[in-house]
């Protein structure tokens, strides 16, 4: 259930009137209305590790949550998902099932992808439509040929909050509020970045006139502020270091601001000043997050005065959105602030131990708590994989992700920072970032809104079928007709067509036929001629995405201990021979795979279209008849051309004779050649089979797989073990003590192996959990 929307009203300085109260029910209303319109939902995407080598699975959790609560949605059930490289290039696009607001599956990862960073791109019906102005339900992930080459760029500094060294190219002031009035005091915030958009540290001075008037400088990743009064007929600039010089953004002679005076856990104080010569006037300070009206204040303007606003009603972590609304209902002020940063699922992991030796089982306990310290049941998803195929440079996380990405117009950097609770000025470092990015997702007017952009997505498979009557050779419907629907696997549903010919494959039929395609065939005869229209859809989420941007945070890359990679040893056997990352074996002459419905299309052909034969006469091998023209072992003519035993259809592989006989003059006949071939049948492509038994196909949902874990029989096996993701569980559900219990087993790899969990809470909360272990060889020592 969506929270309900939570009004507090209070009154400044005078008792609220019946007026007051219309106009703050009307400000409420159209504030509401606006915020309703925007994508109900968001969808994060986890993966099983950071690094992948090609050949390898991309095991991935999608979480789809309210955009307002953050519990998990049902409004969507179809997750569509593409990977593409960072030249745009398309290499991934499949439909998976989402049930109770949770998608996971798998991607293969081509053993021919060239290696560089792509992204994974999540989209559903409910979270991306047509009017989104951008696109965040991204994942970044690094492929590599081989992982023992790799090494993480140290071009930029650790994650610490150093800024890196660099030509500024972008140098912004913003005034807190919004507004620079003269004779109120005022704090500016100031960003540089350089050309990349990553932050530049800079210092320089401020300027009254050609007066200093006080230093400057950056404090967290080149953001930092200063505070002044500005005077009357006084000119300010700021000059940095470097020679450039920047002028402040306008100072109005009168007007309102809106400045943060204090802010505690239960309330926050605002000070709104307006200039002496402005009459009185009604105002209204409006407080949201993540669409929920949570507060408004409403008072008489004088000068100044403090406005505490409890935040009692504040749904839980994240940025709050305070608009300062003049009589006539226009927005002129706002700040945004970061509230209850402490309001999260607390994981820990422990282990029995922290060493273990190649293939011993383990354990893993996860506790989940909040911020009292009491349980909490959470769905989480679990990884546990080779420290080497970590990406340290990648700032996103369950956190970042809903409580930054979406929700602050532009590339934040590394917003994993700001949930880190080792670094001591995080809390500080957030109010700059409200102060310099605090760009709000909900652009709205208190008089008028834009509806949302349409749903154009769906959750199904819609069609129509037509077919041409006898009379009329145009295409018709005519009542209510049978569509037959067929999984990868050759199991069948049915749906109907409404009188028009319209249908749709729902989600529940998908599921049931899940295997990648989905074949559709017309139940009416071939004397009406039926066709199947379907629309993939992929082609419009490529056509809206293109002309939106992406919002992925920029990195900061994290040096490797000593600037290099640890190096791995090798992994071996028993009986110390050493095993390959992997091999292939590649058939030259194989057929292109097909699913097992495509597979009976193709076997049925091959028995009704295909003239070639296999009689019961046995040479060294079967006789093949009409293969090639003149072998037959019963040629017209020969004695032996009457035959009837058996005719059995060839396989497609299989080795036979084929023989050849021709007539000679005193009429006997005998054999001019004979050879050993192997069956290679007719080729036909998946149309030509579609097409010869009048199917359509259409994209269904994606095949499910099983992460593969060994079991105690499997573990005892002489085969080297050489899995570098020794866990992948994504389905890990704490009880009503906030506990769970995963085992798993160690392989042959030693190394430093990282435990990564994330995940939602029913009660809105997220949070993130790590655990380090090692992975030593275990040494047999001699007796001698």
């Amino acid at each position: 259930m969506k929270k309900e929307i939570l009004i507090c009203i209070f009154v400044i300085g005078h008792v609220l009137s019946s007026q007051a109260q219309s106009d703050l029910d009307m400000l409420a209303g159209r504030v509401t209305q606006q915020l309703s319109h925007h994508a109900p939902e968001m969808i994060y995407l986890q993966t099983s590790k950071d690094t992948y080598e090609t050949g390898e699975d991309l095991w991935f959790k999608a979480y789809q949550l309210d955009a307002q609560t953050l519990q998990f949605s049902n409004l969507s059930r179809t997750l569509y998902l593409e990977l593409r490289g960072e030249n745009d290039t398309l290499v991934w696009q499949e439909k998976y099932p989402i049930e109770k607001g949770v998608a996971e599956g798998q991607v293969y990862i081509d053993r021919e992808l060239p290696p560089g960073d792509y992204f994974m791109e999540a989209f559903t019906p409910q979270s991306f439509r047509a009017d989104s102005t951008r696109f965040t339900s991204l994942r970044k992930i690094r492929v590599v040929d081989n992982i023992s080459g790799h090494t993480y760029s140290l071009d930029t500094v650790a994650m610490a909050g150093i800024e890196p060294k660099g030509e500024t190219s972008s140098f912004v002031i913003l005034p807190e509020g919004g507004n620079l009035v003269r004779g109120f005091p005022a704090r500016l915030a100031f960003k540089a970045t350089d050309g990349k958009g990553k932050p530049v540290e800079v210092s320089g001075m401020l300027y009254e006139d050609d007066h200093p008037l006080q230093p400057v400088s950056t404090i967290h990743a080149g953001m930092g502020t200063v505070e002044f009064t500005p005077r009357s007929d006084k000119d300010y600039r700021m000059e940095l270091t470097n020679g450039k010089s920047y002028p402040l953004p306008h100072i109005h002679d009168e007007g309102i601001s809106l400045r943060l005076s204090e802010q505690t856990g239960e309330y926050l104080q605002f000070t709104v000043f307006q200039s002496p010569g402005l009459s009185p006037q009604p105002f209204y300070l409006l407080g949201q997050q993540r669409g929920i009206v949570c507060s408004i204040a409403r008072g008489m303007l004088r000068d100044s005065i403090p406005v505490k606003m409890p935040l009692g009603d504040f749904p839980g972590q994240g940025i709050a959105q305070f608009t300062l609304f003049t009589r006539d209902m226009k927005p002129v002020c706002e700040r945004l602030v970061y509230l209850f940063p402490e309001r999260k699922l607390n994981i820990s992991l422990a282990t029995p131990k922290d060493i273990y030796y190649t293939r011993e089982k383990t354990e893993v306990v996860i506790k989940v708590t909040d911020k009292e310290g009491k349980p909490v049941q959470a769905h989480l998803g679990l990884s546990v994989f080779d420290e080497a195929y970590s990406n340290p440079a990648d700032p996103v996380n369950i956190l970042t992700h809903y409580h930054l990405s979406t929700q602050l117009k532009g590339r934040i950097f590394n917003p994993a920072y700001y949930f880190d609770e080792e670094n001591e000025d995080r809390i500080e470092a957030l109010d700059l970032l409200m102060l310099t990015q605090g760009w709000r997702r909900y652009v709205w007017d208190a008089e008028t809104f834009t509806p949302c952009g349409e749903i154009f997505l769906p959750d199904g498979v819609p069609g129509r079928q037509t077919f041409k009557s006898e009379r009329k050779s145009r295409d018709v419907s005519g009542g209510e007709q049978l569509v037959q629907v067929f999984g990868a696997e050759g199991d069948a549903q049915f749906v109907w067509t409404d009188s028009a010919g319209y249908f749709n494959v729902e989600p529940e039929i998908l599921r049931d036929l899940r295997g990648g395609y989905i074949y559709l065939k017309p139940m009416l005869g071939k004397e009406f001629t039926p066709k199947v229209e379907t629309e993939g859809f992929f082609h419009l989420v490529d056509s809206l995405r293109k002309i939106k941007a992406r919002n992925y945070p920029l990195a900061a890359n994290r040096p490797q201990p000593n600037g290099k990679q640890e190096d791995r040893m090798p992994v071996m056997s028993s009986d110390s021979i050493i095993m390959l990352d992997e091999f292939t074996v590649i058939g030259t002459r194989g057929r292109v795979y097909r699913d097992k419905f495509m597979g009976r299309l193709d076997s049925l052909a091959q028995v009704n279209l295909n003239p070639a034969w296999v009689c019961d006469h046995q040479g060294s091998y079967p006789f093949l008849n009409d293969y090639l023209p003149g072998y037959t072992h019963h040629p017209m003519g020969c004695p032996c051309s009457h035959y009837d035993g058996k005719r059995s259809a060839p396989v497609h592989g299989k080795t036979y004779e084929i023989i050849k006989y021709e007539p000679r003059e005193d009429g006997y006949w005998h054999v001019k050649d004979i050879k050993v071939i192997e069956y290679r049948g007719p080729y036909y492509t998946d149309e030509e089979l579609l097409e010869m038994n009048n199917i359509f196909r259409e994209k269904g949902y994606y095949g499910k797989r099983e992460f593969y874990q060994p079991d105690e029989f499997d573990i005892l096996s002489s085969i080297p073990d050489s899995r570098n993701t020794l866990l992948w569980e994504p389905n890990v559900v704490t009880d009503e003590n906030g506990e769970a219990t995963v085992s798993f087993y160690c392989s042959d790899i030693n190394n430093k192996f990282k435990m990564y969990v994330e995940g939602a809470g029913g009660n809105g909360l997220l949070g993130t959990g790590k655990k380090d272990f090692r992975v030593m060889r275990n040494v047999k020592v001699s007796s001698e």
